[in-house]
């Protein structure tokens, strides 16, 4: 298979064939996706499943995808977190009827961005009645914790929230 020519570099040392259109690659020239790399998103499209794509696969399908992934974890990772433990008044434009929740998380920072990413790709800015808990897990002699939490989505005027904590900070 060593004659092949590669797709991009036309070189005669194509080993790899991208997952996508099914064209040679070299291994210089194959665009790996690594697997964690949309790992927060619920249901992750097919076409993104893939492990090898072409410089032109990976132009056309995943870089427009992988920026539209990043900028709503920009947004996830700005989003306001009201708990519900908070007696802050919250300035509320709109609120989600639906719960938001999370499950299996690792440490309770990802619980909050999963929850917050989850309020952002629904183009809300801040995750209100917020419940965050942990239980402990066993596996033989390891014992570890597991996290999950719930939330509501809300978008709330962030210029009230920071004039909120100015005014706090003078008090205090």
């Amino acid at each position: 298979m060593s004659g092949i020519e590669c797709i991009s570099c036309g070189k005669p040392k194509a080993v790899l064939n991208c997952d996508v259109c099914e064209d040679a690659l070299c291994k210089k020239c194959d665009q790996i996706l690594p697997a964690d790399a949309f790992s927060f998103l619920d249901v992750i499209p097919e076409n993104l499943k893939h492990l090898h794509y072409c410089g032109s696969c990976y132009d056309s399908i995943v870089a427009p995808q992988m920026e539209s992934y990043q900028e709503t974890m920009e947004r996830a990772k700005n989003a306001f977190v009201f708990f519900t433990t908070q007696k802050k008044e919250t300035p509320l434009i709109k609120k989600s009827r639906e719960v938001l929740k999370v499950t299996n998380c690792p440490d309770r920072d990802e619980t909050i961005l999963r929850l917050a990413f989850l309020a952002a790709q629904n183009d809300y800015n801040a995750i209100t009645e917020v419940e965050v808990e942990s239980a402990k897990v066993r596996n033989g002699a390891y014992q570890t914790s597991v996290w999950s939490g719930r939330g509501v989505a809300a978008e709330i005027d962030g210029k009230k929230v920071e004039l909120q904590d100015k005014q706090n900070a003078v008090y205090r």
